[in-house]
């Protein structure tokens, strides 16, 4: 059978998630390729050889160059932090590989939309982890929409909260530096909420927002007494509108402690449909008259792991991306409407650019 070797560029939590979902993906699934565990690109690699070579990856190297020059490497799927991203992809360019990466592109509108210009020249095949387009209950409101069964959509509001920054005694790391992240929690969760508004109900006609950061110092590294002033948001709010006339609001949080969720709130002329991504794999649908009945199931399901195979939520999603990318890479083209592509990347990015450059503006 045909392999598709892939080199991960990076070590970190979202890398070994990935690593996972790939690992598992011949066990659950029937697939026309198998993906192999073949390249490890860290900044250390007499530090993570024994665990690469534990894990079964054929090379371990210091650069996503090297990699890229490899012949029998297909794949760079790139994990590492914001600010790296640019060099990653541009080293898989110029070694003529797929691309699979992390979002956002970059830590910058800018160098993302002029990143995914060159991705589409190269017509290499790409596609970015929006992963949550492959949750089962995200996959269903998409098809509950667009059959109509809560009428015309009026509004929708979701929250997207987590909790791990909200101790100061956390020391700073690359996701909250600017320099190498971008942004906060407006980055970070941010990109997901607005890329699930266009995945439900098409183009952002107008967004605008504002960002809070509450957490003001923190520990320079583990262990340092030194205390670093934060400009990171850890809070941010945005108030959109679509072109379909959908009025929505975003709000993400990484200082919820006790209030962890990703809440969906949608409201129709008909009814309305509720959720929480962390937890919940069917929406409830609530009509005005009537039962709901059988609600509509997408074909798209088949893409990720039934209820007896399933890993979770944070691997299933991350599974139902990559197993997508794999059949793209052998010819599928199977729901090619749901594949998330840079160019999604850079539009959720230019609102997030907007609503900071406005909170910026506020400060002056």
């Amino acid at each position: 059978m045909k392999t598709i070797r892939f080199a991960f560029s990076g070590f970190g939590n979202i890398a070994r998630t990935h690593m996972t979902a790939l690992r598992a993906l011949p066990i659950v699934k029937k697939v026309p390729a198998v993906p192999v565990l073949d390249t490890l690109i860290t900044r250390d690699p007499e530090r993570n050889r024994a665990q690469a070579e534990a894990i079964g990856f054929r090379r371990v190297v210091a650069s996503a160059e090297e990699a890229a020059h490899d012949d029998q490497v297909d794949v760079i799927d790139i994990c590492t932090p914001n600010n790296r991203h640019d060099f990653d992809v541009r080293a898989a360019i110029a070694g003529d590989k797929a691309i699979y990466c992390e979002k956002p592109i970059t830590d910058r509108y800018d160098s993302s939309s002029a990143l995914e210009q060159a991705v589409l020249a190269s017509g290499l095949t790409s596609q970015l982890a929006f992963t949550f387009r492959y949750h089962p209950a995200a996959m269903r409101i998409r098809e509950l929409v667009a059959q109509g069964v809560v009428g015309d959509i009026l509004q929708c509001k979701i929250a997207y909260r987590r909790s791990g920054y909200l101790n100061p005694e956390r020391p700073v790391s690359w996701r909250l530096d600017t320099s190498m992240s971008g942004g906060g929690a407006i980055s970070d969760l941010g990109v997901h909420a607005l890329d699930l508004f266009r995945y439900w109900f098409g183009e952002i006609a107008n967004a605008n927002g504002r960002v809070s950061t509450h957490v003001k110092r923190r520990p320079a590294a583990a262990g340092s007494t030194e205390l670093v002033e934060m400009s990171i948001d850890d809070w941010a709010v945005i108030h959109l509108t679509t072109e379909s006339g959908v009025n929505g609001m975003a709000e993400v949080s990484r200082v919820a402690l006790g209030s962890e969720a990703f809440d969906i709130q949608i409201v129709g002329s008909q009814g309305a449909i509720t959720c929480d991504l962390e937890r919940d794999a069917v929406p409830a649908v609530h009509l005005l008259k009537g039962m709901a009945g059988t609600l509509p199931e997408p074909s798209s399901l088949a893409l990720i792991p039934d209820e007896k195979s399933t890993m979770g939520f944070a691997v299933d999603t991350h599974f139902g991306a990559l197993h997508h990318f794999v059949l793209r890479l052998t010819g599928d083209n199977r729901w090619a409407d749901i594949v998330p592509t840079l160019k999604d990347g850079v539009i959720a990015e230019y609102w997030i650019d907007r609503v900071l450059a406005q909170a910026e503006e506020g400060r002056v």
